[in-house]
């Protein structure tokens, strides 16, 4: 297990709309903390799970007008967890599964547009096979197994507010070898 608590600060770059340059216009704090749990609590099982509360606020903006408010795409709260199951009876075939939140998101500076929260589950499959001093190991990934629709994130890059489209259910399927 582990655990962080954090206060960090930085400058935020803005374009100005009147003269149309980018420079350093006020800044945001972040504080937050980070809780990590992993291990195997049986043979054959493994768990990783983490949530992450975090405050992030403007400050110093053109006129204090957006001071306190949140920052563009930083939610309050995000929590995954993952597990992996060694399929007993079938050396080398494990079953994995993945499932991220993340709390709702200002897409505004003025924090008058707001994402709403999402979650997704992921489904992994993975067989291990001995050959020789080398291991084949085939995986097959679906993310987003329920095809849910969702905006991944907002973003503010300077002048330029963006969001961010979650993916739809996707297969990924690779193989990897050891030499």
């Amino acid at each position: 297990m582990t655990l962080a608590l954090f206060p960090t600060s930085q400058p935020m770059g803005v374009i100005n709309s009147a003269t149309n340059l980018f420079g350093i216009e006020g800044g945001q704090r972040n504080r937050g903390v980070e809780l990590t749990v992993y291990g195997a609590p049986m043979r054959g099982l493994r768990l990783l799970g983490g949530l992450a509360l975090l405050e992030a606020e403007q400050t110093k903006t053109a006129g204090g007008v957006n001071d306190g408010r949140d920052v563009i795409g930083a939610p309050k709260l995000q929590a995954n967890l993952g597990a992996e199951w060694d399929v007993s009876g079938v050396r080398g075939l494990a079953l994995d599964g993945r499932m991220p939140h993340t709390a709702s998101q200002h897409a505004d500076a003025a924090n008058t547009q707001k994402l709403p929260s999402w979650q997704r589950v992921d489904a992994i499959v993975r067989y291990v096979m001995n050959r020789g001093e080398r291991a084949i190991t085939l995986r097959g990934q679906v993310e987003n197994l329920t095809d849910r629709d969702y905006w991944a994130s907002a973003g503010g890059y300077p002048g330029m507010g963006y969001l961010v489209l979650g993916a739809p259910r996707t297969l990924t399927v690779s193989a990897t070898i050891d030499f």
